[in-house]
């Protein structure tokens, strides 16, 4: 792994906690607190699938992931031009 000439910071609870992170992504998931939301986002994903009983539910299941994927990746996108 190479080292990071910069490394990204986090820096929480009114400064009293300052947090090394890897990538822009995790820089915004620690620094708006979205820990919580990605957990109940990955438990509704993991029921979904369960459920998948039929290629058309598998289908439609498919579409919605990729759908939520295109959307991260464009707020991943337009924070590391601003950051």
């Amino acid at each position: 792994m190479a080292t990071i000439k910069n490394p990204l910071y986090v820096v929480t609870n009114e400064g009293r906690d300052v947090e090394g992170v890897a990538t822009y992504l995790e820089l915004l998931v620690k620094k708006f607190g979205l820990q919580p939301f990605l957990d109940i986002m990955d438990s509704m994903i993991a029921m979904l699938t369960n459920q998948v009983g039929n290629y058309g539910f598998f289908i439609a299941l498919q579409k919605f992931i990729d759908h939520m994927a295109a959307q991260i990746e464009k707020v991943v996108e337009f924070a590391s031009r601003i950051i």
